[in-house]
């Protein structure tokens, strides 16, 4: 059944369970605009050196390598935790998890805000990596009890389009900002904001529906584990041994690497430079180019997970057709380097978002891999993938510009650009033929038609349990 029925049939969770209607629909969505305002602010994080880091570089004095290096250090702290954060949104819970981890990130904005030298800002860009890193990885973990898995790639999608809206605020509006207040009270502020997600994440997110019908009754006690069930560190090792035993996993982290790796080095860092040094755009002028990028994300995320979910029902198509498109964008940036007029550059960082949005079917694809108890692990692994990407080109493409000689560019700002771009192009072709060896297990067609049997009511507890399926 691809389609719900919001009259006669109940609405059924990722595991068929079936759930209230009204009530349910009206928490969830809640649950939605709560998660999205907490990945806004996440999203904002991520993205804002491509305007403030030259900024402070001007400030403060830093050389490009040293500006990569601390605009790196977000992803390699978010690579760090992510997978962790994914085994504690399953077994600890995804609101406690994500609430508490994003009150560290406010804290550690706060000293980025006041940080006044290379070491304190990229020591906070580290912590504040580690804090948001849970966001994604813990609303794909809510999402996957309270969507179905026809809905699943939608909302994943909806999710990041709304924290393009954090990538759209880090572009000219924080421009504009800075010119009034200047980056460091932008920041205190960003960090106060960031304080208030996490507090109403911890009085609002619901783990599951189940959690949510339980409210307003007497907490019953917790069941003994189930003979043969284990230890909390057997199943930890257990999750952790079963997602990276998995082929699938490195075939979708080897093309997220590059997918996502490639587009955060350039849209989230170096376009702005480039936009600065080659085409001498001034930094409103630049914002205003820069914005069509994550405006071309907010429409290709939700897009692609559409077409995933409702055209090609799968999930492979869409991510190597997506990459391939994304791949073209490279082009210009490669071989027309600076001869690009006002209205081409425009329309290719909307292309460059529009075609990058594809890259979000992945956590889908990696959830389906396995049981749904594994589903905060096996988003967390692909994202471990995904955010070694970011880091790894935003520093590497800071260490060609830095050293122009590296690749014979000279003192010639065209030629350097051109050949620093190469190396994200290169990367994602690389990638892109990996992943051809991808192959989907046939579990979401499986999950679609149990979706739309009602079933048992979910089953409450830390780590959720794959529910059996109806028989026919």
């Amino acid at each position: 059944m691809s389609r719900r029925s919001t009259t006669a049939e109940p609405t059924c969770d990722a595991r068929g369970a079936a759930l209230p209607e009204t009530p349910i629909r009206r928490r969830r969505a809640l649950i939605f605009v709560v998660v999205a305002f907490t990945y806004v602010i996440s999203y904002f994080h991520r993205a804002a050196p491509v305007v403030v880091g030259p900024v402070i570089a001007g400030e403060l004095g830093l050389d490009p390598a040293q500006l990569g290096l601390m605009a790196s250090m977000y992803f390699w702290a978010y690579a760090a935790a992510v997978f962790p954060s994914g085994l504690l949104s399953d077994g600890w819970g995804a609101r406690r998890t994500m609430a508490v981890f994003v009150l560290i990130a406010a804290l550690a904005g706060l000293a980025f805000a006041f940080g006044s030298g290379i070491g304190t800002l990229a020591a906070s860009r580290f912590v504040i990596g580690l804090g948001v890193s849970v966001v994604y990885v813990a609303a794909l973990r809510i999402f996957s009890d309270w969507y179905g898995p026809d809905e699943l790639a939608t909302y994943s999608g909806l999710l990041l389009a709304f924290g393009n809206i954090g990538a759209l605020l880090s572009t000219a509006p924080l421009t504009a900002a800075i010119g009034a207040i200047g980056w460091r009270d932008v920041f205190t502020i960003v960090a106060a904001l960031t304080a208030v997600a996490a507090v109403v994440c911890w009085f609002v997110v619901v783990d599951t529906p189940a959690e949510y019908a339980r409210r307003g009754t007497p907490a019953p006690k917790r069941a003994a584990p189930a003979a043969g069930g284990g230890s909390a560190l057997a199943d930890l090792r257990r999750a952790v041994a079963t997602v990276f035993s998995n082929p699938g996993v490195y075939l979708i982290g080897v093309l997220v690497f590059s997918f996502y790796g490639t587009f955060m080095g350039v849209g989230s860092l170096w376009a702005g430079p480039y936009l600065h040094t080659v085409y001498g755009l001034s930094k409103p002028e630049a914002g205003h180019i820069l914005m069509l990028f994550p405006l071309g994300m907010t429409i290709g995320c939700p897009l692609a997970g559409w077409l995933s979910d409702k055209v090609f029902g799968a999930r492979r198509p869409v991510l190597l057709f997506g990459g391939v498109l994304h791949l073209l964008s490279y082009v210009p940036l490669v071989f027309f380097t600076g001869d690009l007029s006002g209205w081409m550059l425009g329309a290719l960082f909307f292309w460059y978002g529009l075609s990058g949005g594809a890259f979000v079917v992945c956590f889908a694809a990696s959830k389906e891999l396995f049981d749904p108890r594994y589903a905060g692990a096996a988003v967390g692994a692909v994202t471990m993938f995904l955010q070694c990407g970011g880091a790894f080109y935003q520093y590497v493409i800071g260490v060609v510009i830095a050293h122009p000689d590296l690749v014979g560019a000279g003192g010639d700002p065209v030629a350097l650009y051109g050949r620093a771009f190469a190396v994200p192009m290169v990367g994602l072709a690389l990638c892109l033929v990996v992943f051809t060896r991808f192959r989907e297990r046939g579990g979401f067609a499986a999950a679609r038609t149990a979706s739309g049997r009602p079933s048992t009511a979910a089953v409450p507890g830390l780590v959720p349990a794959a529910a059996p399926r109806s028989k026919s």
